[in-house]
Parts: C-alpha cells; structure tokens; sequence
C-alpha cells in the first residue's frame, strides 16, 4: 500500500471516529424520524411552533448567547421589538440589535465576539432590554427541579427559557454554548435544544439527566456553573 492510500485510510477513520464521538447514543436529533416523531407527540410541544421559527444560526461563533436571545424575544408576544434602519417599519430583534447603549455596557460587542457571554452577563442583557430574567445555576438544580421548572415555562405562554450547557458531556463538538428551549416529552424524558449553530447540529432531544450534567460543568469565564435562564414578560405589555 502506497503512502497516499495509507494517509487516505489514516484520514477516513480519524473522521469516522469524530463524526462518531460528536453523535451521542442518547441524543436524537429532530431531523430523524424518531426525532420528528417525538416532537410531534410531546406534551410540553406549543413552545416550539412559537419559537422555532425566530431561531436563526449565530453569525459568529461567540454569539450563541446573542442570537438565543434574539429569537426568545422575538418570540414572545408583548415584547416590545425594536425598529431598526435594515428593517423599518418592521420591528424585531437582530443579532446587532442586541446591543444597545446599556447592554454593551455590561460587555461591549467587541468583547462578546473576542469571548462570548456568561450566564450572569446574559441575565444582565435581558434585564436591560426590558426582559425579566431569573437564572437557576446547575449546581443549585436537581433532576427534579430542571424538570418541573422547563415544564412550567413550556406551559406560559408569556415565558422562555435558554440553556447554558457544555457539549463535551453531550459528546458533541465543542464546549460551554447558549440555545433556547423548545419542548418536553414526558415519555422519554427528553428536552428538545433548538441550536443556534446550525452548522453544527440540528435541533436535537437530550435526556433531563444529561443535560443537567451539562449545566453542572463548570464556566471558566465566570468560575460558577451553567445553567439556565428563564425570561419572562408582562402579558400585559
């Protein structure tokens, strides 16, 4: 065997071996048919057609926390969307809309392209934009806990919630990253991740338990675990 066909062979199994470590056996994703299935038959599913439509793919690779905000303000029904020049008269949350004179003073543009968002600095986002936030860290959460407070978002319609999960424990491709919430299932005890990279992965379902292991894991940039954040409007807005 010739060195090109040995470099080949070497090639095709290092890619066999990622592409299978990034698809953990207990992840399905929504673009399956037991993936689209569950979906279709979940109790917690309203959610999803509410918000699934408004979740874009991140336009740089630190926005992750950036673009799941934009989508779960867009989705909900009093918020208030701002008027910008690409879009007038339409109102609605872009990316770069995202930042305002108040949030960038939490952390400027610059400095969520260069490192992204903590789940404090999220909090801290939403709260100026006229959200009202409430954060759960996982080290607080218990299975319990994580599953009656997605089910209890997922029922009002006036609430969203994102998470801040690590992928290595999900045995995906990269670490700490923000995507919204879109469903329940009861049956198989799974949450459904609508992400925001869409060049990496589909929407996908997660058991409660691994997912919580996510959020147990610590992020190095604020030294406190992940976790999620809640967001809430006034339905009277």
């Amino acid at each position: 065997m010739n060195r090109a066909m040995k470099n080949l062979l070497i090639a095709i199994t290092l890619f066999a071996g990622l592409a299978s470590s990034a698809l953990c056996a207990d992840l399905v994703y929504i673009n399956t048919k037991t993936g689209s299935n569950r979906l279709l038959s979940s109790d917690y599913n309203r959610q999803y057609f509410a918000l699934a439509s408004y979740v874009d793919t991140q336009e740089h690779l630190t926005f992750c926390g950036i673009s799941s905000m934009a989508a779960a303000l867009n989705s909900l029904p009093t918020m208030v969307r701002p008027i910008t020049p690409e879009l007038a008269p339409h109102p609605f949350f872009t990316e770069e809309s995202i930042f305002t004179e108040a949030t960038t003073k939490v952390k400027s543009r610059d400095d969520v392209l260069k490192g992204g968002l903590t789940l404090e600095q999220i909090k801290q986002y939403l709260t100026a934009l006229g959200a009202n936030p409430k954060i759960y860290y996982g080290s607080d959460l218990t299975e319990d806990t994580l599953r009656k407070i997605i089910k209890s978002t997922l029922s009002n319609p006036h609430q969203r919630v994102m998470a801040d999960f690590d992928r290595k424990v999900l045995n995906q491709l990269g670490s700490g990253h923000f995507s919204p919430i879109g469903a329940y299932d009861s049956k198989s005890d799974s949450v459904l991740i609508l992400d925001v990279a869409k060049f990496k992965y589909p929407p996908f379902w997660v058991k409660t338990s691994d997912l919580l292991a996510s959020l147990k894991t610590i992020d190095p940039d604020s030294a406190k675990s992940r976790g999620i954040v809640q967001i809430t409007v006034n339905p009277l807005n």
